[in-house]
């Protein structure tokens, strides 16, 4: 047990990350809602230290009892984790100097600390090591916040110091200081016992898979400094329960069709391994399955085993924990634990434009494998499943909906009437629209709108409501205001690209007659408007859905000054800039002042996502514009406020005269799609100038009658039923 020695402030020397670690933990990386997250990283720490050999880990609670006028009181001291590993040699100190570091190899990148902070005034690492030279030192560590804002730095460190060979190798993390209230009423009444519980429960799966090489933890109690064997308790192996199934299996890759309406399976597998334990009540309410990731299990957004979850228990008292792990899972985990990137079927379809070209492995499909084989092991589950299909034929037959059409529709045994109903009914909207020829007249005349015109949107809205009322009650009741709409606005864009709105007509004819043009009339503008109208902050009135149907969803602008741009009340670039951030953007600013630059287009999902969109005349070669995406896109990622972070940019060069070739020889990166007759450059990394950490830039170059040709097929199944 060690005690807290701000001695180490004096000897030792402040470590400058070049990161503003308050920013940092206000925005990107939060405090956890579990008050023992310090404990769970330093644990994990540990155990990755210890694991290849057989010393034990051991935490120690330490309290201080005092008696006063209302009896007895007790007061957290500290809590310590203490391991025999390898310990903060010289390369380890050094990635413990570097946020973000991958050098690990263990998807780890350092950021676990940052709960330390978020959590405990100091946290204190006392190591004594074994260098490569043979010999052996001892190396002493402080963080705090408190340090932040007189030495711009949280971590302190000594400099090692050689103490004798014989001195016993371990670490010791120990932190003192509660800073949340709340936080500090739970750990004064914490026990030995609750955090073996905690611990057990938190690394269940980490422990089942280890079992036969499991180090012993023990959890020491000290009160006034004095050990308390009665308040200890330990882990064993005992306490951790043996597999009663075990299997694997293989699932194949899946990538989007040739047209991003299917997908296609791949031949390249990646292998998954499934362990069932049986585990009593106590532990375990219920039957659950897991995705499992550096040892730790966790709940997984779009992962749905309701099938084997909602199924009654097997026997009494007793449930199963199903564990799924895979190489795979580990690779595709972030700095933020048992956050994955991995993507549904749906999500998968209804982004295709982010994902044409890449290969995934689906929730969907580990779902189906991992069901399959515990139905095919446990004959109870083969019950539950056998009773879904009996009411999925009973639903079919009661709304007289076909069971391929279900399948279509990606409905699920495991799904409520409501979710299968809403899931069938959606996909059979988006399948069926009939041909009308009052349609057809009403389709052909919006050739008189004028999209420069203010009345644009309330004519095309009108042109909507007659299409509407034109067609047959049995009919309408299935073709929506969407379908509608989207229709109308493709032919609209058709005839503009080709110039043969009126308004582009009646601008030739004053150009042969010597006329002044106006340069609203122009196709730049024009094809503009139809797709996001200049000066507007509306997405969901715009015609976006043309790039991505998801665009229109997002918060977003058009023609609007980057020092003007506001994102949830805040604005966009940082208003107090430093010294070397200043000089970057003079560097940048050219004859304009980079604040007053006006991308085409701005849209901003929550997810730390930009779109840059840039609309270029049909004369103008686009590709030649390609450095102003690459531009924003670095201006942004740099100069924003740090309560944003955006990782991902998303950029589309957009006009009509592109020499792609061109492109596609002075920069490899970029791919040519045959059949759209775009290019595409899938990843470019954006320099992280000031501690924003890494982002990366997708780019289309794409000629507007291509994008046409692209929404057309993105909406075939609507504008062939409409147009015969």
């Amino acid at each position: 047990m060690q005690e807290l020695d701000l001695g180490i402030l004096k000897n030792g020397k402040f470590i400058r990350q070049g990161i503003s670690y308050p920013g940092l933990m206000a925005s990107r990386i939060k405090k956890s809602s579990s008050f023992l997250q310090p404990l769970f990283e330093a644990f994990s720490n540990s155990w990755e230290a210890v694991c290849d050999n057989d010393y034990d880990i051991t935490i120690e609670l330490c309290h201080n009892k005092a008696q006063t006028l209302f009896g007895e009181e007790c007061s957290f001291s500290s809590l310590q984790i203490v391991d025999h590993g390898y310990g903060f040699t010289d390369e380890s100190f050094e990635r413990f100097s570097r946020l973000f570091d991958k050098t690990k190899n263990k998807n780890n990148l350092g950021t676990g600390r940052v709960q330390f902070l978020h959590s405990f005034q100091y946290t204190q690492i006392d190591s004594i090591y074994l260098e490569s030279d043979g010999c052996k030192y001892r190396r002493r560590i402080l963080l705090s916040l408190s340090f932040e804002d007189k030495h711009k730095a949280v971590i302190c460190a000594t400099t090692p110091t050689k103490v004798e060979y014989d001195s016993e190798i371990q670490t010791i993390v120990a932190f003192f200081s509660v800073l949340d209230d709340e936080d500090r009423k739970k750990i004064n009444k914490l026990s030995c016992v609750e955090i073996k519980d905690i611990v057990l429960k938190r690394y269940l799966n980490k422990f089942c898979l280890e079992r036969e090489h499991l180090n012993k933890i023990q959890i020491n109690h000290y009160v006034n400094e004095a050990f308390d064997n009665e308040g200890s308790a330990a882990i064993t192996i005992d306490d951790i329960p043996t597999p009663d199934y075990e299997d694997s299996f293989d699932i194949h890759y899946s990538i989007l069709g040739e047209k991003g309406k299917s997908i296609d399976v791949c031949m390249d597998t990646e292998k998954f391994e499934i362990r069932g334990y049986k585990l009593p009540s106590s532990i375990l309410s219920k039957n659950e399955v897991r995705l499992t990731s550096k040892g730790e299990s966790f709940a997984t957004p779009g992962c749905d085993f309701a099938l084997i979850t909602e199924a009654p228990r097997i026997e009494s008292h007793i449930c199963f924990l199903f564990l799924i792990s895979s190489n795979y899972l580990t690779q595709k985990d972030s700095d933020v634990r048992g956050n994955l990137d991995i993507y549904t079927r749906s999500h998968f379809l209804e982004n295709r434009n982010l994902f044409m070209g890449r290969k995934e492995i689906l929730i969907d499909d580990i779902e189906t494998k991992a069901e399959d084989k515990i139905i095919a092991r446990y004959p109870s589950f083969r019950q539950a499943k056998d009773k879904a299909d009996k009411n999925l034929d009973a639903l079919a037959k009661m709304f007289s909906i076909n069971r391929k059409t279900m399948e279509d529709a990606g409905v699920k045994s495991s799904d409520s009437d409501s979710v299968i109903l809403r899931k069938v009914y959606t996909h059979s909207a988006n399948r069926k629209a009939e041909n009308d020829t009052k349609i057809k007249i009403i389709v052909d005349s919006i050739s008189n709108l004028d999209p420069n015109d203010k009345r644009f949107q309330s004519q095309l809205n009108k042109k909507v409501s007659e299409l509407n009322k034109a067609l047959p009650i049995s009919v309408k009741e299935e073709l929506s205001n969407y379908i509608a709409r989207r229709t109308l606005v493709l032919s609209l864009m058709e005839q503009a690209i080709n110039e043969r709105l009126k308004i582009q007509l009646k601008e030739k004819t004053g150009k042969k007659s010597g006329k002044k043009g106006n340069s609203k009339s122009q196709p730049e503008a024009i094809l503009h408007n139809i797709l996001f109208p200049k000066h507007s902050s509306s997405p969901i009135e715009s015609n976006l859905w043309m790039l991505n149907d998801e665009y229109i969803h997002f918060e977003g602008l058009s023609e609007t000054e980057l020092n003007d741009v506001i994102i949830g009340g805040k604005k966009l670039f940082k208003e107090n800039l430093s010294s070397e951030e200043e000089a970057y953007k003079l560097r940048n600013q050219g004859t304009l002042d980079v604040g007053m630059r006006r991308p085409d287009v701005l849209l901003f999902p929550e997810e730390g996502r930009c779109i840059i969109i840039e609309f270029k005349a049909p004369g103008v070669d686009v590709s030649k514009h390609l450095h102003q995406i690459n531009q924003y896109a670095s201006l942004i990622h740099n100069l924003s406020d740090e309560s944003f972070k955006f990782n991902s940019f998303y950029g589309y060069l957009i006009g009509e005269n592109a020499d792609i070739y061109s492109v596609i020889d002075s920069d490899g990166d970029f791919q040519f799609s045959q059949s759209l007759g775009y290019i595409v450059r899938p990843h470019k990394g954006i320099p992280d100038l000031f501690g924003r950490g890494a982002a990366s830039l997708y780019t289309e170059i794409i000629k507007f009658s291509d994008l046409l040709k692209r929404a057309k097929l993105r909406n075939k199944i609507f504008t062939d039923s409409i147009n015969g």
